[in-house]
């Protein structure tokens, strides 16, 4: 088996450095949902603007000319042709402002078409009330805390003892060979393309950094690395046995189905719960 190298299909020239996957940093995206302040003046603001180059920068010096810090935000389509939303968790504490002259001044700007701002639905408990529903892509998505996952599988297991774990393995295999036929469908891809595309979206779900770290398309066999897998950090240091149940069925269908198998199987060498520094899974499979 050799070490994956990222090449581009269509430039079997590219030079190294140009297709190899670079080191990248991370670090933690807290999203603007919810925000806990204790003795300060926050509030949501949602701008619906024009949708122009410059209204983030815009909208930004206008609040901090007024001394108000935006302690996080995002910017995203109205749903509707040349018009954008700019969601905002401010703190106002201090600046002699009120939300309606935070309104006013906003909607003073002639990009801006309307303001609606929230405030508090508890002393120091700020959470967001204008965004329904949460999309990633297009496809509608939502968020559930780790511990809550967690806690589902143990009652899971409680009940239904080790056909529990088989059953969370087959619910990940199916919806990885549902994913594998969307990216088919929409973009046309097969292959190994159609896994750095299912392993890249892992990130920015939340779900761990993977990495496809062997493959050898001949034995049809591929070794995938994940650090930091949701499904296994409640365990961390804490089995003896791996923990990764529904992501090894999402990672067996993801390549089930890009490189067409009629046998495949996932198995977990390495997991962070016993011990290792991230989980190691090797995928096999039989060409159909």
């Amino acid at each position: 088996m050799e070490k994956l190298w990222v090449k581009r299909k269509e430039d079997s020239d590219t030079a190294e450095s140009d297709i190899l996957r670079l080191r990248r940093w991370y670090f933690p995206m807290s999203l603007p949902l919810i925000n806990i302040s204790d003795d300060r003046s926050v509030a949501e603001v949602s701008i619906v603007s024009k949708d122009v180059p410059g209204v983030m920068a815009l909208v930004s010096s206008i609040l901090a000319s007024k001394n108000i810090n935006i302690m996080s935000g995002l910017i995203t389509s109205a749903g509707q042709p040349g018009k954008s939303v700019l969601t905002l968790f401010i703190d106002y504490t201090g600046t002699g402002q009120t939300i309606e002259s935070i309104r006013n001044t906003l909607l003073s700007l002639k990009v801006i078409e309307d303001v609606n701002i929230n405030t508090p639905i508890y002393e120091g408990l700020l959470i967001e009330q204008f965004g329904f529903p949460l999309l990633l892509a297009g496809r509608r998505y939502v968020l559930m805390a780790l511990e809550c996952f967690n806690m589902m599988i143990k009652r899971m297991q409680s009940i239904l003892g080790t056909s529990g774990l088989v059953l969370f393995y087959e619910m990940g295999k199916y919806a990885g060979e549902k994913r594998a036929r969307h990216l088919k469908e929409v973009f046309d891809l097969h292959g190994w393309q159609l896994v750095m595309v299912a392993l890249s979206e892992v990130q920015p779900t939340g779900w761990g950094i993977a990495e496809l770290t062997v493959i050898n398309e001949e034995e049809r066999e591929w070794r995938v690395t994940v650090k930091d897998l949701f499904e296994c950090t409640p365990f961390r240091d804490s089995s003896k046995e791996c923990r990764s149940h529904f992501f090894r069925g999402y990672l067996e269908g993801v390549f089930k189905e890009a490189y067409e198998l009629e046998k495949s199987s996932c198995i977990e060498e390495k997991c962070i719960a016993s011990g290792s520094e991230a989980c190691e899974f090797v995928i096999t499979g039989v060409k159909s």
